[in-house]
């Protein structure tokens, strides 16, 4: 019933509305962000919207630093990867690189390890003295005004602490479940958690008393600040606030115009169960018996390539075709429909509101934050995150559906882009960071 009451409701706003507030100019202050992955070779969404963050506010007249983690001995080679990709050019935020204290590099898939290396792994990850070294040394030279942390893996939470020490203030964006779960996913069996497990409320009671150093909390969705709230990650009278994050692509002039004889359906992201990339195939082989107009299903995005070859074979057919990797802009310029499925808490895809900027209607489950972003019958059609059949009608509703209630939602879409872009977003993040500077409470 829950679900069902989330796929009815139209889209919220954020606390504080970007298109009516006034702009003013802030006072250029020294930020430094930390996150764990950070490009040129991460290009997943929470490095990419710190990113966005970063050079916004580079632009609008701050100093801007960013600390990201590097294997051990890898310096050198992210260095000069760094340079080659333009990012330590003095028009960008100041780059530093923190080697990893710890057994191996999240995420590191090249090996595999064993669970007692696992519990090592996260077992350092609870309190990690030596990254906590490094980075209050790294804070003590830069002296920032403010600290932004995100993903932190790897640093752990230990980092906040010596932000603080050091009389900056800080401030942690949430852009997954780091603070609660020891794999920041609360995702395990095939379908999200439903309560902390028992090695997930040890870690949660550990970055509890870490929290205790954050003077705001930023979520990219009421959702994911909900979720934390639930289980206790805040300390009290704490506030806690939704940021969007930031569209960098311009957004289209006009609403797109459907063909009266196809259309083009798109998935684009990291292909893997948790996606829900098999009830995205599901759906698209039950429109082999639908009326309306001819189909294609385009795939965007790397995986397991086990996985990958599991799927080609379970679902071949000539109208599903499987692209690689690609740049997100000309394949939001080539698909009709974007589809966003994912079975995990999604706490905001970027997909979707990129899309937007495209004027793309978005076919999305009501899983995580997404329908904070998506206005059921508006902006695109929502369906329960296991209701496949409901998914496929709703692939066969825009393949029957007449072009000018697909420009109605063409037009939504559109329109639903503008909280995402940079000035509007930036304007409310100043603002915050503003009103916290001050003293006052951030809205």
């Amino acid at each position: 019933m829950q679900e069902d009451q989330r796929t009815r409701r139209a889209a919220p706003q954020q606390e504080t509305s970007y298109a009516t507030e006034a702009r003013r100019p802030m006072t250029p202050r020294r930020f430094l962000f930390a996150i764990r992955p950070y490009a040129p070779d991460q290009g997943g969404g929470s490095a990419r919207s710190t990113q966005n963050l970063a050079e916004a506010l580079l632009a609008r007249g701050h100093e801007v630093h960013v600390v990201r983690l590097v294997p051990k001995d890898g310096v050198a080679d992210a260095r000069a990867a760094a340079a080659a990709a333009g990012l330590l050019a003095p028009d960008r935020p100041t780059l530093h690189f923190h080697p990893i204290h710890n057994i191996y590099g999240p995420y590191d898939d090249t090996v595999h390890h064993g669970a007692l290396q696992k519990a090592v792994w996260h077992a350092i990850d609870l309190h990690n003295p030596a990254a906590a070294r490094d980075f209050r040394a790294l804070v003590r030279a830069v002296r920032p005004d403010v600290v932004n942390t995100s993903v932190v893996d790897g640093f752990s939470t230990s980092i906040f602490a010596a932000a603080t020490a050091e009389g900056a203030k800080l401030v942690h964006t949430m852009r997954d479940y780091y603070l609660l779960c020891s794999r920041s996913g609360m995702f395990r069996g095939g379908k999200p958690c439903e309560r902390l497990c028992g090695d997930c409320t040890v870690h949660a009671a550990v970055r509890r008393r870490h929290a205790r150093h954050v003077d705001l909390f930023l979520a990219n969705s009421r959702f994911v600040a909900d979720e934390h709230a639930r289980y206790g990650a805040f300390p009290a009278g704490r506030p806690v606030l939704v940021q969007w994050n930031i569209n960098d692509n311009p957004l289209v002039n006009t609403p797109r115009a459907l063909p009266d004889d196809r259309i083009v359906f798109g998935f684009i992201g990291r292909i893997a169960p948790t996606k829900g990339v098999e009830n995205l195939l599901d759906a698209a082989i039950m429109q082999r018996d639908a009326g309306g107009r001819d189909w294609s299903l385009d795939i965007a995005g790397d995986g397991d390539p086990a996985y990958l070859a599991q799927l080609r074979t379970r679902y071949g057919d000539d109208r599903i075709r499987f692209v690689g990797w690609t740049k997100a802009a000309p394949f939001y310029d080539s698909i009709d429909v974007l589809i966003c499925p994912s079975t995990y808490n999604e706490p905001l895809p970027r997909v979707i509101y990129e899309g937007y900027g495209f004027a793309l209607p978005t076919i999305a489950a009501a899983s995580g934050g997404i329908p904070e972003v998506v206005e059921d019958g508006v902006t695109g059609l929502l369906y329960r995150p296991d209701d496949v059949a409901t998914f496929a009608s709703h692939m066969a509703r825009f393949r029957a559906m007449p072009t000018d209630e697909y420009r109605r939602f063409s037009a939504a879409a559109l329109a639903a882009a503008t909280p995402f872009t940079a000035d509007a977003v930036i304007s409310t993040y100043e603002a915050r960071i503003d009103a916290l500077l001050s003293g006052g409470l951030p809205e």
